[in-house]
């Protein structure tokens, strides 16, 4: 597994993915941490043709897992989140945000990112996950904190 490419690491049901489908939450985060320790120089020169997946993507999903895993993990799934943040790309950074918030139980912060989104000019603003985002602040309004029940509701724009 170490040898694939990163798009294939991530994407491939033979990737990481696979621990996730079995539930084994930690045993994935761990997995793909080990992957960019090994595979640091495929993501500082990534291929010029072909598909390619940020480093970024890997650490929000170890930060995911991490969350996944339980209230005991968010400390953790949040120094992970933290490292998933792109420059320039406003949409995902206020879902990023949004995250961390859910997690620190901080509504402002979740607010604040729900108001970027509305307020981006991004034409791929729907990226930026609007629905999990109010999800996360609905959730809070109830002291609804487990992440992977939460993560999985309908989404409503």
């Amino acid at each position: 597994m170490m040898a694939m490419s990163p798009w294939d690491f991530d994407q491939s049901p033979i990737g990481w993915r696979r621990f996730e489908a079995t539930k084994e939450y930690l045993e994935a985060a761990n997995l793909i941490r080990d992957y960019i320790a090994i595979n640091k120089e495929k993501f500082l020169y990534p291929p010029k043709t072909g598909r390619v997946i940020d480093i970024e993507i890997l650490y929000f999903h170890i930060g995911q897992l991490l969350a996944s895993e339980g209230l005991d993990y968010y400390k953790e799934a949040i120094k992970s989140f933290k490292q998933s943040f792109r420059k320039n790309e406003e949409c995902w950074d206020a879902y990023v945000g949004a995250t961390i918030g859910f997690l620190e139980n901080d509504t402002r912060k979740i607010e604040k990112s729900i108001e970027i989104i509305d307020k981006s000019k991004d034409e791929h603003k729907d990226a930026g996950n609007i629905g999990i985002m109010k999800n996360f602040r609905k959730a809070l309004m109830i002291n609804m904190r487990n992440y992977k029940e939460v993560y999985s509701w309908p989404q409503s724009i």
